[in-house]
């Protein structure tokens, strides 16, 4: 039989219990980033403009991105796109693993969708790779590292690996397209 002492304090607990959120991300390569995206757009962020969700939990930055070209896809020249947390006044919504974006950086972003609604990065940050001029300013490249495929058995990611490196705009693009199935 359960003592009066052991339900209250059962009681003051389930009281007390704050829902807890989590953010479990599994990692993704470019061959699946490249299949899964609804879309995928290169070009100048223009915006950000935080706003509540529709249930008012928790803050989301919609993104707008001026598309300069698209790997895949296509939702016209003006694209917007949510991303989980962003900042509205006195409060702040911080999501591990999502990315954040600043006015007229360049970016390459996949993007998902469920339903009707505004597009979402894919794998959060795993779906945005940055983009700079190289130091003689000849040409973009990606500077984001960038995760290919495993051709045999488990990849194996080594911090400072020289493979990962910044690579052209031009290859990376053509890349992209050979794993989405729309080579051209």
């Amino acid at each position: 039989m359960i003592t009066r002492r052991a339900l209250l304090l059962l009681s003051s607990v389930l009281l007390f219990a704050v829902s807890a959120r989590a953010t479990v991300l599994i990692s993704a390569d470019l061959g699946e980033l490249s299949r899964d995206a609804l879309a995928i757009a290169r070009g100048r962020v223009t915006a950000l403009d935080a706003q509540w969700t529709e249930d008012r939990g928790t803050i989301e930055t919609i993104v707008t991105l001026e598309v300069e070209s698209y790997l895949k896809g296509g939702l016209g020249s003006t694209l917007k796109f949510r991303v989980p947390g962003g900042g509205l006044g006195r409060f702040r919504s911080i999501v591990v693993g999502a990315p954040e974006f600043a006015v007229d950086q360049r970016i390459i972003v996949f993007l998902g969708a469920r339903g009707p609604s505004v597009p979402h990065v894919l794998g959060l940050s795993q779906g945005v790779f940055r983009m700079a001029r190289a130091s003689d300013n000849s040409e973009w490249l990606v500077t984001s590292p960038v995760l290919l495929p495993a051709t045999t058995g488990a990849l194996r990611l080594v911090r400072g690996d020289p493979s990962r490196r910044a690579v052209a705009l031009a290859d990376f693009e053509q890349t992209v397209r050979t794993l989405a199935g729309g080579a051209k």
